[in-house]
């Protein structure tokens, strides 16, 4: 199983917009495969409010949700200011057997 973590930030001023669009019935869905376990919102000193999101996901389908995500997040995206990353994780032990090659 691979963990994907998203991080996305909206101008407080864009809150109202952000939730007509995250209410609206055409946003691209999530993969099956995918399965949310965790949301997060933090306060930002430069006038936007984070969002962390944790996914999980089959690693044979890693490829498939990871661009499930950039489909439903590039959809956010029509909202002036609002950005987002995405970041496929590994545990200690993975990065460990990655970093002794």
């Amino acid at each position: 199983m691979t963990y994907i973590m998203t991080i996305a930030l909206t101008p407080y001023h864009n809150l109202e917009e952000l939730l007509k669009i995250f209410l609206a019935k055409d946003k691209p869905a999530y993969p099956s495969s995918l399965k949310k376990l965790q949301v997060w919102h933090a306060p930002n000193l430069d006038g936007k409010i984070r969002r962390f999101s944790l996914f999980e996901c089959p690693d044979d389908k890693l490829y498939e949700g990871i661009t499930g995500i950039m489909k439903r997040y590039n959809y956010y995206a029509q909202l002036e200011g609002y950005a987002f990353e995405v970041f496929p994780l590994i545990d200690e032990a993975d990065g460990m057997k990655i970093a002794q090659g």
